[in-house]
């Protein structure tokens, strides 16, 4: 062979090696209703010998940096997370704006994880291409740990959700189920770029301005209305009506925790009530991507998203998993559908 064959042989050869074993780095961005799964699944199923770097502020923003060892080609893997609202981030990943990461500057996403549908945020789902992970039902929730006036709210009916999210913290819990005419039902929902928000407002027709509650940073005086239009996690809908009395709030089923689920049109919450389609407030969980554009995935992106999909979507782990279990549904095992969020429930059985 040539000096100048052989050369080239070797720069072809340094070339492919170098591209072999670049480094991969995904931005996922969106909703928190099953951040838990997330980080779970980063860890223990996709990524080899992880450190987490954790956002100094923000537990819903993490990075994880690790191997996959059945795809070596991949280099360091760097996954960040920032989970700050599944409406907010439809939008981002479209527009590409940077989202928050934890370890350096901001960056534009290639993935948004979201509960509620494209379309229900008004954005052309076409762009995107989906994969569905889970379904993820969502409850009003009450404290049964303070005292209040709320015992006798049980159940809320359509009328009476849009009803106390617009009027909250102008009408006795009585109005409600409660048994006090003096003291006010307050509501605890989240802002507008969570899905929480944004299914619930389309399951019950509302299109108003939510009044929610937060606690008042002067101690001694009634609650406010929150600044931000809303708590920006289930975490904090937690946190505010753990100390707020007679106080309703909205979450993802993995959030309900010590508190107490309402039933909903007289159907209790329960995993197979959303399963068998007579308990309405869930949607699909979804990974979207751009299908062509500016951010869409190169193909390492997409090896690691498609890694972290099924590693969310494996059977022993939807069936047997206490992060899963009895907090989301497998897609699978549902017996109804819908095409959009709030939307009529059919049959995928008959």
């Amino acid at each position: 062979m040539k000096l100048n064959q052989l050369l080239l042989a070797g720069l072809s050869g340094a070339l492919f090696t170098a591209s072999a074993w670049a480094d991969t780095t995904l931005v996922v961005t969106g909703g928190n209703a099953s951040i838990t799964l997330l980080y779970d699944r980063t860890t223990n199923a996709v990524l080899a010998n992880a450190v987490i770097v954790p956002s100094p502020t923000n537990a819903n923003i993490r990075t994880f940096i690790g191997t996959i060892p059945s795809q070596p080609g991949l280099g360091k893997v760097t996954i960040h997370y920032s989970q700050l609202g599944a409406a907010a981030g439809i939008v981002a990943l479209r527009d590409q704006v940077n989202v928050a990461l934890a370890t350096n500057a901001p960056a534009p996403a290639q993935v948004a994880v979201s509960s509620t549908a494209p379309e229900t945020v008004g954005i052309d789902g076409s762009i995107f291409g989906q994969d569905y992970t889970a379904v993820v039902p969502f409850a009003f929730i009450k404290n049964p740990n303070l005292p209040n006036s709320l015992g006798g709210l049980t159940n809320l009916t359509q009328r009476q959700v849009t009803y106390l999210e617009g009027a909250s913290g102008t009408l006795p819990t009585v109005v409600f189920g409660g048994s006090s005419t003096n003291e006010l039902l307050y509501f605890v929902g989240r802002d507008s770029s969570a899905a929480v928000r944004q299914i619930l407002d389309a399951s019950v027709y509302f299109t108003g301005t939510a009044a929610n509650y937060t606690t008042n940073p002067v101690a001694g005086q009634p609650p406010i209305l929150h600044p931000a239009g809303g708590a920006g996690s289930g975490g904090e809908v937690k946190a505010i009506i753990g100390v707020l009395s007679n106080a309703v709030g909205t979450v993802a089923a993995q959030d309900i925790s010590t508190y107490t689920p309402l039933a909903y049109e007289g159907v209790s919450y329960s995993i197979t009530n959303v399963a068998n389609g007579s308990y309405p407030l869930w949607g699909y969980e979804r990974w979207l991507h751009k299908s062509s554009g500016s951010g869409q995935p190169s193909a390492a992106q997409l090896a690691v998203i498609n890694a972290l999909v099924s590693a969310i979507q494996d059977p022993a782990f939807q069936s047997t998993n206490s992060l899963f279990v009895g907090k989301f549904v497998s897609p699978s095992s549902m017996q109804v559908g819908r095409t959009s969020d709030g939307g009529p429930i059919t049959s995928l059985v008959f």
